[in-house]
């Protein structure tokens, strides 16, 4: 019998081929956890309409402002305006120094009020060049102070306590312009009503060759110095100018922004009584309440008793920008944003948009203030009369016309 001879199958060992690295755990956990945040910021570009601003066009517009730059200069203003692709490159200057000089290269300018508008309007208009003005907010000439300072002119009547509803309204003070003017006229010191402060009552304004406020304020005081009466001849202008000199110019050199020593932290030192617009102390209360959950307590307003209201006006001299007037009067968005920078805000027609500031206030948990305090209005002089004036009380260099 033949040897039978077995040889065994070769064994066959199957192995798994080796996995896909974009399979293996260590790449899978940081590739959706990349994933969800790239989903979610996308989400958020979607929902913010920003996600189409690298495919759209910008136009950067020219602007000439004064105080409401405040408003332009504002991050969440600038995010709305990339949004409709535009970006405003911010010129700061004065409001006279505004009306007073050659805007050919701007695409708008912004004054802080009527006088240095109307220059700019008559000018446009005589020249027969375009223009469009637009009047999207608002916010009255206020005298800001601090408490102890407020208080001392309550004892001479000069200030009184507005009231409250809730009884803890004790930011506001009605000024009872004929005594302050008193007080100023008779070169009262401050000492005289409690403040350790040795200098004359006197109001701090901003340059008055330069500024809207300086401007205005210097009408105000004229206008009750004058028994509530406007100069109506360039002599009687000028004598009025001579008289109230020394309630503008004691206060020593003038600062281009006085409202920026008022809020520094040696304000009570540097400016204790400032002439600004009440928009920038109710952006200063609601940023101190948002970092710190109070309100600057030492810091209160002082409204004029004789009203004087100042009506910015956002004059475009372009297409583009009059297309930013457009939005910035109409736009939900940049409309509630100028409410909380404590703009008073006007509707499209020019009417007051009444009690969205008070509603912003309550819910920040700030007091209201009460603006329409008396029955006096107070009147400017005409345009040509007034810068007659505050070119006497500054010593302003002529402005070629």
């Amino acid at each position: 019998m033949a040897n039978q001879t077995t040889t065994d199958d070769p064994a066959l060992r199957i192995v798994d081929p080796p996995r896909s690295a974009f399979r293996r755990r260590r790449f899978l956990l940081p590739f959706w956890a990349a994933a969800l945040i790239a989903l979610s910021g996308t989400v958020s570009l979607v929902v913010s309409g920003t996600i189409t601003l690298p495919f759209n066009r910008t136009v950067v517009l020219e602007g000439k402002l004064a105080s409401k730059s405040e408003f332009f200069a504002d991050e969440q203003v600038r995010r709305i305006l990339m949004r409709h692709g535009i970006q405003v490159h911010l010129t700061k200057a004065g409001s006279r120094d505004i009306a007073n000089n050659d805007v050919s290269a701007y695409d708008f300018v912004f004054p802080s009020g009527q006088p240095a508008a109307k220059i700019i309007r008559d000018q446009r208009q005589r020249d027969r060049q375009y223009f469009k003005v637009y009047k999207p907010f608002f916010s009255p000439l206020v005298l800001a102070t601090f408490r102890n300072y407020a208080e001392g002119l309550a004892t001479r009547k000069a200030a009184s306590k507005q009231d409250s509803a809730d009884g803890k309204q004790d930011y506001y003070y009605n000024l009872v312009m004929p005594e302050f003017v008193r007080l100023m006229d008779s070169g009262t010191s401050w000492r005289e009503l409690g403040p350790a402060n040795g200098n004359r009552v006197l109001a701090q304004s901003s340059d008055v060759c330069w500024s809207n406020s300086a401007g205005v304020y210097l009408g105000l005081i004229a206008f009750v110095a004058n028994n509530n009466q406007v100069p109506v001849t360039e002599a009687e202008a000028l004598r009025l100018a001579d008289r109230i000199k020394p309630w503008l110019t004691s206060q020593g050199l003038a600062n281009e922004e006085v409202a920026r020593l008022y809020f520094a932290p040696e304000g009570r030192g540097l400016a204790p009584v400032a002439v600004i617009y009440e928009h920038q102390f109710l952006a200063h209360q609601l940023r101190v309440k948002e970092q710190t959950g109070q309100p600057d307590h030492q810091r209160v307003l002082l409204y004029p008793e004789a009203q004087l209201q100042t009506v910015p006006e956002l004059i475009a001299l372009t297409a583009g920008g009059a297309r930013l007037g457009d939005l910035i009067t109409t736009h939900p968005e940049l409309r509630a944003r100028a409410l909380a920078l404590g703009l008073r805000v006007l509707e499209p027609d020019g009417t007051l948009a009444t009690g969205q500031l008070s509603e912003l206030l309550h819910r920040n948990g700030l007091p209201v203030p009460q603006t329409g305090i008396g029955d006096t209005e107070t009147f400017l002089p005409s345009v040509p009369l007034l810068e007659k004036m505050i070119t006497r009380v500054g010593e302003c260099p002529e402005v070629p016309r």
